[in-house]
């Protein structure tokens, strides 16, 4: 089994509730993400969004913001870093 083309990789910070979030790969499949591999379990938002990036950064993959019940969309840093409100 061959790795994953890279082009096709991002991390994705997903909100998993109303205060906790995660951060996921995700690989582009026939237009659509589909999940890869978990990073991080759970946990608040601030922590979740500073290790995301770190390791987005890491990996050299693209970071997406993944919020409840709107389409992913890529991160913004300058205004993605402060958690979204309902």
């Amino acid at each position: 089994m061959t790795a994953p083309d890279k082009r096709n990789l991002c991390v994705v910070l997903q909100q998993v509730d109303r205060s906790n979030w995660c951060f996921v790969r995700r690989q582009l499949v026939g237009g659509k993400l589909t999940f890869a591999s978990r990073i991080a379990t759970a946990r608040p938002f601030k922590p979740a969004c500073a290790l995301a990036m770190a390791a987005a950064e890491t990996e050299g993959l693209r970071l997406v913001f993944g919020q409840t019940g709107k389409p992913p969309r890529k991160f913004d840093p300058q205004n993605d870093t402060r958690e979204p409100h309902p």
